[in-house]
């Protein structure tokens, strides 16, 4: 078992992780997505999806935040909660990794795009290895 105040850290670790994903979706990637010029591109379909994601990218940060703010220690209802969240962050991973790989065949004009999904898939896989750490590690009592 961990220390309370290490799990504290990767939560909010956790939470700074899915922050940043869901900045570089919004700066990085939905722009280039509006622009794609390529005969396939749906950006009606995708830019409201790429929202989606960073909504629930903020909305997971702020829940981890709180969470490792007033959190005493474990309990039933902090463990489903980070499980919850690691389980969504991991969905959320899969969506990306799939728009990455749809998006590397619009050429080079999505090529950044398709390089910032990737990388924010990653990002979020390790803050759902974090938050699932936290979960295992957290102490019954602060």
């Amino acid at each position: 078992m961990g220390s309370f105040r290490s799990c504290r850290r990767l939560a909010l670790t956790s939470a700074a992780l899915l922050v940043v994903v869901a900045l570089v979706v919004a700066a990085g990637v939905i722009p280039p997505v509006k622009a794609d010029a390529h005969p396939g591109a749906t950006p009606q379909k995708a830019v409201p999806a790429f929202w989606f994601n960073v909504g629930l990218n903020v909305l997971g940060a702020a829940v981890l935040g709180l969470l490792a703010i007033r959190a005493t220690g474990r309990s039933p209802r902090t463990t489903i909660v980070l499980g919850l969240w690691a389980f969504v962050a991991l969905l959320l991973a899969i969506a990306l990794i799939d728009a990455a790989s749809a998006y590397g065949g619009h050429g080079p004009a999505m090529r950044t795009a398709t390089i910032l999904l990737f990388f924010c898939s990653a990002v979020e896989i390790l803050a759902a290895v974090l938050i699932i750490v936290t979960a295992i590690a957290l102490p019954k009592h602060a």
